[in-house]
């Protein structure tokens, strides 16, 4: 399996740097044409957590359902939107998932794409509160604007745009104020478990941190690694949690999602139909995906991360039941 070290990423990473915006006037046209057509914004956003079975919920809507989602290629190609979503939307409808990948890495240019680069541009979304400050309300406005076109210009052939970008789950307001109309999944993987996993990818790779860091995480330097990941699921839910847009998530817990897939991905289309995005099938789903159960009882790993998240739980408050 190719990851982020490869050849073809370092190469991508090179294109990404080349001034390729220059060429949007290529795409002027056709974005005009569907300025008519921005409410509602016809998107699915994917908010989730490090580790809580983002990449697999959105290997699922990609491979099972008839949708434009952000691939390798056009996370490439991410200053033309409307080009390289185009051209992406091709293999997009023959789009076979393996259901493999490295930590959110999925190979090949049709791979669904976690979508730093796009999304760090377009949204000024990256993977801590600091990185996430850098560009004016209003040029953040007119971005998002231009990128509502080109999803409105791409559905009308290929279905919506579906993204799983776990940036966004620092700012879901910021989502939901310039993405008026879109659809929210909110996927939910039980805590201890989730601040486990993401222990364990920091151990794997010789880490101090892994992933999205919010505010609130920044001076735990001297706290132990459980009280860490702890936190970093206690604030990352707490931002879903507070959202303004809170009321408009349809949550999917990830435990049934791997349990029974066509189940849930039926619940997300249904709930996509009620909101006026018809999607049709694609492909067949597996009929479980395999979870690695955690022992509550007697990991000691997880009696420390569920002292930390009570710890937490006790002076902020609860994190909601849902």
């Amino acid at each position: 399996m190719t990851d982020r070290s490869s050849l073809k990423v370092h190469f991508g990473r090179i294109v990404q740097q080349l001034p390729l915006r220059a060429l949007r006037f290529i795409e002027l046209p056709f974005v005009a044409s569907s300025a008519n057509k921005l409410n509602p914004t016809p998107a699915v956003f994917i908010f989730a957590l490090p580790r809580s079975g983002s990449t697999v919920t959105y290997q699922s809507i990609c491979h099972g359902l008839e949708v434009n989602y952000l691939s390798n290629f056009w996370n490439t190609f991410y200053q033309l939107p409307l080009v390289a979503g185009w051209l992406s939307s091709k293999k997009a409808k023959l789009h076979h998932s393996n259901f493999l990948s490295h930590h959110g890495f999925v190979d090949g240019f049709d791979g669904p794409a976690e979508g730093f680069r796009f999304w760090r541009w377009w949204l000024d979304c990256g993977l801590s509160d600091n990185d996430c400050s850098n560009t004016s309300p209003a040029l953040i406005k007119k971005r998002t604007q231009y990128l509502r076109k080109v999803f409105a210009f791409l559905s009308l052939k290929g279905g919506p745009f579906v993204t799983a970008y776990l940036g966004h789950s620092l700012l879901p307001d910021r989502v939901f104020r310039h993405f008026p109309g879109a659809i929210f999944v909110r996927l939910k993987r039980e805590p201890i478990s989730n601040a486990l996993s993401i222990l364990n990818s920091r151990r794997l790779n010789n880490s101090v941190w892994f992933s999205l860091k919010p505010s609130e995480c920044h001076d735990l330097q001297n706290s132990t690694e459980h009280e860490q990941v702890a936190a970093q699921v206690y604030w990352l839910n707490r931002r879903l949690d507070d959202a303004i847009c809170f009321d408009r998530m349809f949550v999917v817990h990830y435990e049934n999602l791997c349990e029974n897939p066509k189940r849930e991905l039926d619940r997300i289309r249904s709930f996509c139909l009620g909101n006026g995005l018809d999607i049709s099938y694609k492909f067949n789903l597996p009929s479980e995906f395999r979870i690695k159960k955690t022992d509550f009882e007697y990991d000691p790993d997880a009696i420390a991360i569920r002292k930390a998240l009570d710890a937490l739980e006790n002076k902020f408050g609860k994190l909601k039941d849902i």
